[in-house]
């Protein structure tokens, strides 16, 4: 399929001008939102970070369990460490993500409690 180059311009601005309306603070930003939170907006903000950090952990634990799964069914080398290595990891990252979820609703909470 043909496209011009307006279109494949048109299309990249597009996901650059959304990007750039994101709602989510960068993790830099996060500790002076959270200090400076007093909106129902600012707390709405923080909470969709915590929810993104909570994909992204989530993610990353079945990513760890599948690794670990792979590590188990190897028959040399330090496999059965590596795997208890991606085991351990992804049981923490379960318990960041349940955390992450934890902030997320904290501070849904806040935002629906100023947002009357």
């Amino acid at each position: 399929m043909k496209r011009s180059l307006g279109t494949t311009l048109a299309g990249a601005a597009l996901i650059l001008t959304l990007g750039a309306c994101s709602s989510t603070p960068p993790v830099a930003e996060i500790p002076e939102a959270i200090s400076s939170a007093s909106t129902a907006a600012d707390h709405q903000r923080i909470a969709d970070y915590f929810g993104k950090k909570a994909v992204s952990y989530e993610a990353e634990a079945k990513q760890h369990e599948k690794m670990a799964a792979s590590y188990s069914g190897r028959p040399r080398g330090d496999a059965g460490l590596w795997a208890a290595h991606c085991s351990n990891l992804k049981t923490k990252l379960k318990e960041a993500a349940q955390e992450a979820r934890a902030l997320e609703k904290g501070h849904r909470d806040l935002a629906e409690s100023l947002g009357k």
